[in-house]
């Protein structure tokens, strides 16, 4: 498995990770995996060297994070690195048990590393931009996780050009630890980070990592059609994909993969392997052989990428 810088951090991580939004929790309906199922997971990632295990205080609220810290427990701890978020809200009873205040963020950190079983997280992000919370207030709860040990390095989830270039240029000013990778939605029928994200990472030698990079099973071409039987109508369906979009692209998706003699799901990550900004593909599995099938993927061909580059930015274009 390739491994590639993350920012410029210093670590390096594996070209595909593993999402653990399904463990112990049936997250956003795509279905719960037991720490058995989990288990089987976590050795084969780590046979085909993936070394980054993506998660989130939310997923399932609490349940990702303990499943992860059983099964990791002892010598398994030290093959991966772990990432984690920040923000949701973690009890419904509660509205002031989530956000980016200073208080949550300790407070939360806190319950992650508990849940973990650890007492540091390799990478750590908030989970999307909070308006209700000063952006300093933020940075500065982050940086002092960074300084205590207890986050090695910090990153961002779903944030826009322009926070990122807000967030980086606060950090400089304060002389904080700074972000140093994006963890964005980011797939063949999601290409909007190229338009403002993209430009203000790469001058900032910040990296992306891209979340759903399969459009949520649509561009595993198992699907006629976003609302085709086995996956839900295109309106319930996690990330949301405009039918016309996925329609379009994956018929193209399908060629490509012929063509390459590699399953649409391996196309479709291979084409973002083939993107030098992107650090990382986190990707998530019902069962071993899915996750096997996925982490198979290889860089496309240049001709292929290129036909996958215009059909997606056609479907871009045109509003679909």
């Amino acid at each position: 498995m390739e491994l590639r810088a993350l920012g410029r951090s210093g670590l390096k991580v594996s070209v595909l990770s593993l999402g653990t939004m399904n463990f112990g929790a049936d997250w956003h309906g795509i279905g719960a995996l037991d720490d058995k199922a989990a288990s089987s997971l976590l050795d084969l990632a780590a046979e085909r060297g993936v070394n980054l295990l993506d998660t989130a205080d939310v997923y399932g609220r609490g349940a990702a994070e303990e499943v992860l810290g059983r099964l990791l427990k002892g010598r398994r701890r030290d093959k991966f690195l772990i990432a984690t978020k920040v923000l949701g809200g973690m009890d419904p009873n509660d509205p002031s048990a989530g956000g980016l205040s200073a208080r949550w963020i300790a407070r939360a950190l806190e319950g992650s590393l508990r849940r973990l079983r650890t007492d540091r997280v390799d990478l750590y992000m908030p989970h999307g931009w909070d308006p209700a919370v000063p952006l300093d207030e933020t940075l500065e709860a982050l940086d002092r996780a960074v300084r205590a040990g207890k986050v090695r390095v910090l990153g961002a989830s779903n944030f826009s050009g322009p926070q990122l270039a807000m967030a980086l240029d606060a950090s400089a000013a304060a002389r904080r630890a700074r972000v140093q990778f994006d963890q964005v939605q980011y797939s063949l029928v999601a290409r909007f980070p190229e338009a403002d994200l993209v430009p203000v990472a790469a001058r900032a030698g910040v990296s992306l990592t891209a979340w759903s990079p399969l459009a949520g099973g649509l561009l595993s071409g198992k699907y006629a059609a976003p609302g085709a039987a086995g996956r839900r109508s295109s309106s319930e369906a996690f990330p949301y994909v405009a039918p016309a979009a996925g329609e379009a692209v994956v018929r193209v998706l399908r060629r490509v993969a012929e063509l390459e003699g590699v399953t649409p799901a391996q196309a479709a990550l291979g084409w973002i392997m083939g993107k030098p900004f992107v650090a990382t593909a986190v990707v998530g599995a019902r069962d071993a052989a899915q996750l096997a099938e996925t982490l198979a993927a290889r860089p496309l061909s240049a001709r292929s990428a290129s036909l996958l580059d215009r059909a997606s930015a056609l479907v871009s274009a045109y509003g679909t």
